[in-house]
């Protein structure tokens, strides 16, 4: 079962919100802050995501955002990559980002930020379809 002390503990996490919207917390565990947001999420559905699951996920984070830098640069940022860096972790209850996503910040565009996403399925697998989103 994991818990919001557990998770938090894991990613070295605080600023723990609660929301009708989802969970969100703020991992200090980076060079900077990465933000987690458990999208569609309560206490008792996040509980009852597998430990191991997310514990896989904390040991293979930085192999994974190397992996997904690498896809963002072979569709389309050329030799940019190290301007990328990781900014969120998403969890989505509908899927929509498969199992979760790693997102980052590419920049100011005339619609507002833009965040490229690589999506990941339960075996850790990225997609190579990019998902663009404008905050």
């Amino acid at each position: 079962m994991m818990t919001k002390e557990a998770l938090l503990a894991l990613w070295h996490g605080e600023n723990w919100e609660n929301t009708i919207g989802g969970i969100y917390f703020v991992s200090h565990q980076f060079e900077k802050d990465v933000h987690f947001n458990f999208t569609g999420y309560g206490e008792e559905e996040l509980s009852s995501m597998p430990d191991s699951f997310i514990k896989k996920l904390t040991s293979e984070i930085h192999a994974l955002d190397k992996r997904a830098k690498h896809l963002i640069q072979a569709q389309c940022y050329g030799d940019n990559l190290q301007k990328l860096a990781l900014t969120d972790v998403l969890f989505d209850k509908s899927d929509c980002y498969g199992a979760f996503a790693l997102g980052y910040y590419v920049g100011e565009s005339l619609a507002g930020e833009l965040y490229v996403l690589v999506k990941f399925d339960d075996n850790f697998q990225a997609d190579s379809e990019l998902i663009y989103e404008v905050y």
